[in-house]
C-alpha cells in the first residue's frame, strides 16, 4: 500500500512539473494549432474530410488533429505522457478515421502494432528516467556512422515491407498507403529503444502521411501534419542538445550525490562517534 501511494504521489508530482515545464514557444505552438483547428471547424468544415456526414468520424478528426502535436510536443519534451496521449486520444480515432476513407494497412497497424508498442514503450521509458529532471526520460543516439545504417535500414524497411503491403486487397492507394504504415513501424521501433534516430522515421511518415491526406481530401489532417514538421525540427534539434550535454551534466550530477552521501555518512559517524562518548561520560 505505501509503495502504491509513494509511486502515486511521484506520478502526481512529474505530470505537475511537466506542466510547469513548458516554454514560452512550447505554448504558443499548441495554441496556433488549436487556433487554426478551430478555424476549420467553424468555417471550413467541408474541408476537414472528403465525407462529413459521419459525425462521429467528423469528432475523431478533430481529436487528433489537436492530440496529435500534443503527443509530438511531449515526445520532444521525452516525457513518457505521450504514449498515453497518443493510445487512448490518436491510435483510438485515428483507427476510426482510416477505415473511414479506406487506408486499411495503416488501421491494421495501428489496432496490432502501435497500441501494444504504446504500451510496452510507456513501460520501457518508465524505467529510465532522467538523473536530473525525473519528468523527463534519458534518450541516446547512435555515432555518425550508425546513423547512416539506421536510415539505410529504415528506407529498406519501408521499400521492403511497403511492396508487401501494397499487395492487400483494397487499399486507398497500394504502395503511399504501406510506406505511411513501414515508416511509422521503423519509427516506433526506434522511439521504444529512446533513439534520437527515431526522427528520421517520423519525418519520412509525414511526408507518407501529407500526400495521403491530399490524395482523400482530408485536408484539416494537413493540420495536425504541418504543426508535426515543425515539432519534428525542434524535438530532433532538442534532443540532439540532450544527447550531447548528456554525460557531462550527469557525470557531475553523479559526482554531486556521491560527494553529498559521503558527507552524510562522515555526519552520522561523527554523530555516533559523540553519542559513544556520551554514554562512556555518564558511566
Amino acid at each position: 500500500m505505501d509503495n502504491q501511494a509513494k509511486h502515486k504521489t511521484s506520478f502526481g508530482k512529474q505530470l505537475l512539473a511537466l506542466i510547469k515545464s513548458f516554454t514560452p514557444y512550447q505554448i504558443t505552438y499548441l495554441v496556433v494549432v488549436l487556433a487554426v483547428t478551430a478555424a476549420f471547424v467553424i468555417f471550413m468544415p467541408d474541408m476537414m474530410l472528403d465525407d462529413t456526414s459521419n459525425k462521429f468520424v467528423l469528432v475523431c478528426s478533430v481529436i487528433a488533429v489537436i492530440a496529435n502535436p500534443i503527443c509530438e510536443l511531449l515526445i520532444s519534451k521525452q516525457s513518457k505522457m505521450n504514449f498515453l496521449v497518443d493510445i487512448f486520444l490518436i491510435e483510438a480515432t485515428e483507427f476510426f478515421i482510416c477505415l473511414h476513407i479506406g487506408s486499411y494497412a495503416v488501421a491494421a497497424v495501428t489496432l496490432l502494432f502501435w497500441i501494444p508498442v504504446d504500451i510496452v514503450s510507456y513501460a520501457q521509458w518508465s524505467k529510465k528516467p532522467d538523473e536530473i529532471k525525473e519528468e523527463e526520460t534519458q534518450v541516446r543516439r547512435l555515432t555518425w556512422a550508425q546513423d547512416v545504417g539506421v536510415i539505410a535500414a529504415v528506407l529498406a524497411f519501408g521499400f521492403g515491407v511497403g511492396y508487401l503491403m501494397s499487395k492487400l486487397p483494397g487499399l486507398a492507394d497500394g504502395y503511399l498507403d504501406a510506406f505511411s504504415a513501414a515508416f511509422g513501424m521503423a519509427n516506433g521501433i526506434l522511439l521504444l529503444l529512446r533513439y534520437n534516430e527515431q526522427w528520421y522515421a517520423w519525418f519520412a511518415t509525414l511526408v507518407c502521411y501529407t500526400a495521403l491526406y491530399i490524395q482523400t481530401h482530408s485536408y484539416i489532417m494537413l493540420v495536425t501534419v504541418a504543426a508535426m514538421f515543425v515539432n519534428t525540427c525542434y524535438g530532433f534539434v532538442k534532443w540532439l542538445i540532450y544527447t550531447k550535454n548528456h554525460k557531462k551534466l550527469h557525470a557531475a550530477a553523479r559526482s554531486k550525490r556521491e560527494k553529498n552521501k559521503a558527507e552524510k555518512a562522515k555526519s552520522r559517524k561523527k554523530t555516533a562517534k559523540k553519542q559513544r562518548q556520551y554514554q562512556r561520560n555518564r558511566k
